[in-house]
């Protein structure tokens, strides 16, 4: 059984050896908790309180001793969904306090920001704020992507929901890049162009500009990092800069 599902939902695993072998055991004390683990008593009896406060185990009373039992493996769908639920709680929590929050952050938000994103959630954390930040219009200018290749689902999912928020998205390549899946209309449905440059041009990254951004995206193999700019001015320049690109560039 791939034990590595149970660690990603939550239980530790010490957890998880603890009610695997409770599900074994039946109905049992906890000193033969300790002896089937080998574990010390402070650490079942932790593990133990842990499981219990996720309802993945019980206890009975015989003979004036507690005895410990796993809970229906189905328990475990129920506890899924009680997470999702104070998730759910919790973010409308945040979200009632956000105005507040970005009160403060707008007074101290300096003119320009720079951030690093790396690997490939810094590439989705970068994917997300084109969509809360770029308005009507993407750019994209220089080397071609791989988030076709390393993340198509959540490429596929990025790509739904920039169409459904009519972000049109604008791409200048290189001429050889012309018959890459990239450039292909199989990938994006609407709400595109793309136009390709002499081959002379070169880009080693692939440079995002939407909104106040500027994100250049360089890929070593399946890891991207990006180099976010927050500023206005420098945003406003690189789109002058495509657009002159965009007006020589081929069809």
């Amino acid at each position: 059984m791939d034990r590595a599902i149970l660690e990603e939902i939550g239980l530790s695993r010490a957890e998880i050896q603890l009610y695997l072998k409770l599900l074994k055991l039946g109905s049992v004390p906890s000193s033969r908790v300790v002896h089937e683990t080998g574990f010390r008593r402070s650490t079942v009896y932790d593990g133990i309180r842990r499981l219990q406060e996720k309802g993945l185990v019980s206890h009975v009373i015989k003979n004036s001793r507690k005895y410990f039992e796993a809970a229906n493996p189905e328990r475990i769908i129920d506890f899924l969904h009680e997470k999702k639920r104070m998730l759910d709680q919790q973010t409308e929590e945040v979200r009632r306090i956000l105005p507040d929050l970005k009160k403060d952050y707008s007074t101290l938000k300096p003119h320009a920001e720079a951030h690093v994103l790396m690997g490939v959630e810094g590439f989705k954390t970068m994917r997300r704020d084109v969509l809360r930040n770029a308005g009507r219009e993407h750019l994209i200018l220089g080397s071609i992507g791989r988030e076709h290749e390393v993340m198509p689902v959540f490429f596929n999912n990025w790509n739904e929901s920039r169409e459904i928020k009519r972000i049109h998205l604008k791409m200048l390549y290189k001429e050889t890049f012309r018959r890459l899946a990239m450039a292909s209309k199989k990938v994006f449905e609407k709400y595109y162009e793309i136009r390709f440059l002499p081959e002379e041009f070169q880009g080693p990254s692939v440079i995002n500009i939407y909104g106040d951004r500027v994100v250049n995206v360089i890929w070593k193999g399946g890891e991207p990092i990006c180099f976010m700019l927050i500023n206005k001015d420098i945003a406003d320049a690189y789109r002058q800069y495509f657009n002159y690109l965009w007006g020589r560039a081929k069809k």
